[in-house]
């Protein structure tokens, strides 16, 4: 296999301080986050379409932001390449003793038990559960990912029924609004629904308590207060994600299904 290493040289060149390229030169960790987090986007999109050669040119640009931090730790005398590579192989053997030690799992829920064990023993200094749930993720796939790591300890109700309980008083619902909205929405939603779901359950479009979700985020009126934080809502959508999590629906999909309606729906109305 010559294209990996072909491609840490074409990074080196790229970086070089004598015929390289000055925007490459430029960047840092920070400068190029933002890029690590569109092509992955850009890889889900491809696999979601199902097309194999799509999702190998996804998976090469995400390979290339790889390559080029590892070039830029490397010229800072940071880390290389081949100690991410390392740190990656390493921890893959310490979370399969199943498969590279003598621990045994003969079923999906035996090997999820060993890997959160060996993981706990690596992670001894976390004080807390929801430590390491990155805090930059998207706010919904956050929760979703919190709410897990809570029911693991049998605490995720508890938690969710805290926060809902400390509310602000919510403001007063325009009913007319809300239902503009679930027209509009359910409209769309029928047309793409099957078509993006992708094998995923129909329930997961129609959660319980679905339509009140709805209605909430249609009763907020665009005046004065658009754009600004509603604390109230947020605690609603979030016990509303934590019921469907709860249920067996996935949010994240399903959210991803309604979006994806809402798109067809604008592009009918352009």
């Amino acid at each position: 296999m010559t294209a990996v290493p072909d491609l840490v040289t074409v990074v080196d060149r790229l970086l070089a301080e004598d015929g390289g390229c000055v925007w490459n030169r430029a960047q840092t960790y920070a400068t190029l986050a933002r890029y690590a987090v569109e092509e992955s986007y850009e890889l889900v999109d491809a696999i979601d379409d199902g097309d194999p050669d799509d999702v190998r040119e996804e998976l090469g640009d995400v390979l290339y932001q790889v390559v080029l931090h590892a070039g830029i730790a490397e010229r800072a005398g940071e880390f290389t390449l081949e100690d991410v590579a390392a740190g990656v192989r390493d921890k893959m053997v310490r979370r399969h003793p199943h498969v590279f030690g003598d621990e045994t799992a003969d079923t999906v829920d035996d090997v999820v038990r060993v890997w959160r064990a060996a993981k706990a023993a690596e992670k001894s200094a976390r004080t807390s559960a929801l430590d390491g749930v990155p805090r930059a993720m998207p706010p919904l796939e956050r929760a979703v990912k919190l709410l897990e790591r809570l029911e693991e300890h049998g605490a995720a109700d508890t938690a969710v029924a805290s926060v809902v309980a400390a509310a602000p008083a919510a403001p007063a619902e325009s009913v007319a609004s809300a239902e503009s909205a679930e027209s509009v929405a359910s409209a769309a939603f029928g047309s793409v629904a099957h078509r993006e779901a992708r094998g995923t359950s129909d329930t997961s479009a129609a959660a319980p308590g679905a339509g009140t979700a709805r209605a909430s985020v249609g009763s907020l009126a665009p005046a004065d207060g658009a754009g600004a934080v509603d604390p109230a809502w947020g605690i609603a959508m979030l016990e509303e994600v934590a019921g469907a999590v709860r249920d067996g629906i996935d949010p994240v999909a399903s959210l991803r299904v309604a979006v994806a309606a809402l798109e067809e729906a604008g592009r009918a109305a352009e």
